[in-house]
């Protein structure tokens, strides 16, 4: 990388990460910006797809153990192969910032996931919230800003909404998507399974066999996106499962959809933006505060009962809510100013 002085260094690990980074970046026109990825679920097909210039190494493991070696290794292979800058931004990854920290770089770490920070957790979740705190700012949304300030102090800054706020404010749905992109069903929902393998979900039981095997019998259709060959193993035998054979985009299926499920959090966010029926079957024993926000809106539906999902499903069926398009369009502009003045300062 020579002695090229990047305005600012991306670094993304999961899938949600680069629909933030992307939006942002675009905002950026007249600077320099390079972009290091993690190959987990579709972020290495959206970076080539958003046309990002960077590279992506180390891949995500299944196995929790291989996982935090898997992280560990990347952190340090990111102290040689990370390009010098003026800003480092990074959402919910601490893998750059001991490199971003040795290169005199300034952190910007944006998070929206708190239960990383409490409650029980594995040995290396908790290094890695150390990890953390050697970030210069710590960008969360409104509704998270205690636990945050607790754990790092006068380094938080808020804005308001969620991070699926900032990248659905350009959103521009096509109708012709759902033929474009080969998915055989007129209508369908989508599914995204629980990430059980995350440090901070100490569970082992999905949900989603069941699942399909009630929408199966009530004949809807099924959009699946497992992360991995576990994941998609979960969803063998079922004539009414498509499984995509390359990353789409997410805001699109979304939108077409009649019902957005996850066991994750992020599409049902996206969804509920979005005014689509959204259910999380997240199976930690407590929620997100951004997704209890939710909840406690009527914007998503939170349960682990496969029944009262079905059912949600198709008591829902085709009922659009209204959107928060210009709330989206609002929060992204704060926080992209927010950055500005990071890299400029």
């Amino acid at each position: 990388m020579g002695k090229i002085i990047y305005d600012i260094w991306a670094d993304v690990a999961n899938t949600p990460q680069v629909h933030v980074i992307a939006t942002i970046i675009r905002e950026f026109g007249e600077y320099s910006i390079y972009v290091t990825g993690f190959n987990r679920g579709e972020t290495a097909q959206l970076i080539k797809m958003y046309g990002l210039d960077g590279e992506v190494f180390g891949s995500d493991q299944y196995n929790p153990v291989a996982k935090s070696f898997s992280f560990a290794w990347r952190t340090v292979r990111l102290l040689y192969k990370a390009p010098k800058a003026r800003l480092l931004l990074s959402f919910e990854n601490a893998m750059p910032l001991p490199a971003g920290k040795l290169k005199g770089t300034k952190i910007a770490l944006m998070l929206d996931n708190e239960l990383k920070f409490i409650g029980k957790r594995p040995l290396f979740q908790r290094i890695e919230s150390t990890l953390k705190k050697l970030a210069d700012v710590v960008l969360v949304p409104e509704v998270a800003e205690d636990t945050f300030r607790s754990h790092f102090g006068d380094k938080v800054t808020t804005y308001p909404g969620y991070k699926e706020h900032i990248y659905t404010a350009d959103f521009n749905p096509r109708p012709s998507f759902v033929d474009d992109s080969g998915i055989p069903f007129e209508e369908y929902i989508v599914l995204r399974p629980e990430s059980l393998t995350s440090l901070y979900v100490l569970h082992e039981r999905s949900l989603v066999p069941e699942l399909l095997r009630l929408f199966s019998k009530e004949g809807i259709n099924v959009v699946y996106l497992p992360r991995n060959g576990e994941e998609r193993a979960l969803a063998n035998g079922f004539d009414n499962v498509f499984i995509p054979p390359m990353a789409l985009n997410g805001l699109e299926l979304i939108y077409h959809s009649k019902a957005t499920l996850t066991g994750s959090g992020t599409m049902a966010r996206e969804a509920a933006v979005m005014g689509v029926p959204a259910v999380s079957f997240f199976p930690g024993a407590r929620l997100l505060s951004v997704d209890r926000d939710l909840v406690e809106r009527g914007k998503v539906l939170h349960s682990r009962d496969p029944g009262e999902i079905l059912e949600y499903v198709i008591d829902n069926w085709g009922k659009r809510r209204k959107g928060e398009l210009e709330k989206a369009k609002k929060v992204k502009r704060q926080v992209v100013q927010m950055i500005k003045a990071m890299v400029e300062g």
